[in-house]
């Protein structure tokens, strides 16, 4: 599996965030380093097609959008760092939501939830309402959601980040064993402990995506 980009460029407005980038990201852990506001985000919301470009072409696992936007859609888990949660839900029904999304059978979606979450030290709190949830439980039921149905395609913005150590750790534990099978592009401030596992480090800048 792989995702590429050709001469990418997105625009808000007179501002060009990324101009012009091409880049390859293969099966295994791509990490995305760069000061703030230099594009990162923008960057995985193209590649989740939250957004799209206003030029250049994206293609996956060797056939271009917006033709494969269906299938990679299908292969995808997105874990933005700023997302309106339904707060009267509960982890477990706005989990299962997702995965219903995703074609998931409901038992086998509660039973992977039941697992992500008992690695993370989020499951005793699957069945309280959102609101409850503080920023850290947040990002954990976001990079949940994200990881339900074993996705090909795996990207994440600072899932690590509101988290103490020893769960930042068991976060990524988990995005480098679903690296072995995935193509995963994050951004983390967790960058220099995850480099040893990834198969590339980019660096984003001046609207441009190099190697860091």
């Amino acid at each position: 599996m792989m995702l590429t980009l050709n001469n990418i460029s997105r625009s808000y407005g007179r501002k060009r965030v990324l101009d012009g980038v091409t880049a390859t990201f293969p099966t295994g852990l791509t990490l995305l380093v760069g000061p703030s506001g230099a594009g990162k985000s923008t960057l995985l919301r193209l590649l989740a097609t939250a957004e799209k470009p206003n030029g250049g072409e994206i293609a996956w696992d060797g056939s271009a959008l917006p033709g494969a936007r269906r299938a990679l859609r299908a292969s995808l888990g997105y874990a933005p760092q700023a997302v309106d949660l339904p707060e009267d839900l509960t982890a477990r029904e706005f989990a299962l939501h997702m995965a219903a999304l995703k074609g998931l059978q409901h038992a086998e979606a509660d039973a992977q939830f039941g697992a992500i979450t008992d690695r993370i030290g989020l499951h005793a709190d699957i069945n309280n309402r959102i609101a409850t949830f503080s920023g850290g439980m947040r990002r954990r039921l976001v990079f949940a959601q994200a990881m339900l149905g074993a996705p090909r395609l795996l990207a994440l913005d600072e899932p690590t980040a509101e988290l103490d150590g020893e769960t930042a750790a068991r976060l990524s534990e988990l995005i480098v064993e679903r690296a072995r099978e995935a193509v995963v592009v994050m951004t983390t401030h967790l960058a220099d402990a995850l480099a040893p596992h990834a198969v590339q480090v980019l660096r984003v800048d001046q609207g441009q995506v190099r190697p860091a």
